[in-house]
C-alpha cells in the first residue's frame, strides 16, 4: 500500500479522460445528440409549406373563355400545413431531448467504467511490481546459497544430493523472477494502452 500514490493515480486518470479514444467517441456522441435536438427544435416549420403561382394577364389566353379563370390573374399566394406533421412534432423533440440525456448519462458511465479501469490496471501495475522486488531478493537468496552449496560442494564438503537442491532452487526462482518481470512489463503495456502515454513521460 505504501508504494500507492494517490495523487498520481488521480492524474493517471485525468490523462486517460483526455487521451482515450473511446471518450472522445462518447464526447462527440453527446454533441450529435445536442445537434439532432437543435435541430428537431427548430423544425417545427416544417409542417408550413408557401407556394405562388404567377398568371399572366395575356390578349391571346385559350382559358379566357372559362370565365372563373380569367378572375384569378397575376400572383397567388398559398400557405398549407401538415396537421399530422405538425402534431407529430412535440414527439420527436422530446425523443431528441431523451437521446441528449441518454447520451450523457452513457457518458457518465464511461467516465466511471475508464476510472475503474485505469485503477484496476495502477493497482495491478503496483502489485506486479512488489511481486518483483519479492522475486529477486528470492532468487538472490537462492543465488547465493547455490554460490555457498557450490563452493561446498567443490571442496567435498556438500553432498550432491545437496547440491541438487540448491540448484533447483536457484533455477526456480530465477524462473519466477523472469515470469515477475514479464509480468510487470505486461501490467505496464495495458496501463500505458488506456493512457495514451508513456509513464516515463508522467511525472
Amino acid at each position: 500500500m505504501s508504494d500507492v500514490s494517490y495523487p498520481y493515480l488521480d492524474k493517471l486518470i485525468g490523462i486517460a479522460k483526455a487521451n482515450y479514444p473511446l471518450v472522445k467517441v462518447k464526447q462527440e456522441q453527446v454533441i450529435i445528440a445536442e445537434n439532432s435536438y437543435q435541430q428537431s427544435r427548430r423544425s417545427w416549420w416544417d409542417a408550413f409549406s408557401f407556394s405562388y403561382v404567377y398568371s399572366p394577364q395575356s390578349t391571346f389566353n385559350l382559358a379566357a373563355t372559362n370565365a372563373f379563370t380569367s378572375l384569378f390573374t397575376g400572383y397567388q399566394f398559398a400557405i398549407s400545413y401538415n396537421l399530422g406533421n405538425l402534431l407529430e412534432k412535440k414527439y420527436t423533440i422530446r425523443n431528441s431531448k431523451e437521446n441528449v440525456n441518454i447520451a450523457l448519462l452513457e457518458q457518465q458511465t464511461y467516465d466511471l467504467n475508464i476510472e475503474l479501469e485505469v485503477k484496476k490496471r495502477y493497482f495491478t501495475y503496483i502489485q506486479d511490481n512488489a511481486l518483483v522486488r519479492v522475486r529477486t531478493r528470492a532468487s538472490l537468496d537462492a543465488e547465493s546459497i547455490f554460490n555457498q552449496v557450490k563452493h561446498q560442494f567443490e571442496n567435498t564438503d556438500a553432498t550432491i544430493d545437496v547440491y541438487t537442491r540448491a540448484s533447483l532452487s536457484f533455477a526456480e526462482s530465477t524462473q519466477a523472477r523472469y515470469d515477475a518481470e514479464a509480468t510487470v512489463l505486461i501490467a505496464k503495456a495495458s496501463l500505458e494502452e488506456i493512457l495514451g502515454k508513456k509513464l516515463e513521460d508522467i511525472k
